[in-house]
């Protein structure tokens, strides 16, 4: 049974952990990450700091996922430190990449920016040894890959429009390539039934059926007058696909039995 593809992320900014900005670029990626058949086995958060950003990566890398995208701290400001401390996670010196500052340089002259190419902008074609720029269609900065052994390391901005063009443009064709399986999925509504009631019937459904997964969502307060559950069932992995409906007639038939 093939497994699927895996990967991490880690959203750099203090924004994030001070409540000031909500991770929406998390979200957006799990969810194509998802669709193309990988598995998202962590997201982590972490402050402007290389020491922070250094341990991170190296924590992540050493767990060995095929793919690790980092978000965030690529501008030119000075908190922007997120390809520094992938510099030092990785044992690497940072260096003028000449594909990535061509990329800047022809950005800047598209935008008209009469102070041409300060230190603080070509700070954003500076990277670790061995990487690769990827075209940012909407911004300044270029996203990063470099490969670690197995890993392929993604550095995006953490600006959702340059993120998300960078993704689309130049991670989505590395998703498909692994020809992974999305899961399948089945919702559905339970009415009239608290979750702790549901608790035993799920319970013996799971252990029945060890390649699904199962989430379930009450929705409006227990004890209500019409108290419902909504259900969704996954599969975890390809050989649990056709099992999903199967085991949807298993648990309404325990159900209906402590009825």
């Amino acid at each position: 049974m093939k497994k699927s593809p895996t990967a991490e992320i880690i959203s750099v900014g203090n924004e994030l952990l001070i409540g000031h900005t909500l991770d929406t670029n998390s979200h957006w990626i799990a969810k194509r990450l998802t669709r193309f058949g990988w598995t998202l086995q962590r997201i982590t958060v972490l402050r402007d700091s290389l020491a922070a950003i250094k341990n991170g990566v190296k924590g992540s890398l050493e767990r060995k996922p095929d793919l690790l995208i980092t978000l965030g701290g690529l501008g030119p400001t000075h908190d922007d430190v997120t390809l520094k401390g992938i510099a030092l996670a990785l044992n690497r010196q940072l260096a003028l990449n000449l594909d990535a500052f061509a990329m800047v340089k022809a950005r800047y002259i598209a935008l008209e920016a009469p102070t041409g190419l300060t230190r603080f902008r070509t700070k954003m074609a500076t990277l670790p040894a061995g990487a690769h720029p990827l075209p940012n269609p909407v911004g300044t900065a270029p996203g990063v890959l470099v490969k670690v052994g197995k890993t392929s390391l993604v550095s995006l901005p953490g600006v959702p429009s340059e993120m998300k063009a960078i993704f689309t443009g130049s991670i989505i064709p590395m998703l498909k390539a692994a020809k992974g399986q999305a899961p399948l999925e089945v919702s559905i509504g339970l009415v009239g039934i608290i979750e702790s009631a549901l608790a035993p019937a799920l319970d013996r459904t799971r252990k029945a059926f060890p390649g699904l997964y199962f989430k379930s969502h009450p929705r409006g307060r227990e004890g209500g007058i019409r108290s419902l559950i909504q259900l969704h069932v996954y599969s975890v992995d390809p050989d649990s696909r056709s099992k999903l409906d199967n085991a949807i007639a298993y648990l309404l038939r325990e159900l209906s039995k402590s009825a």
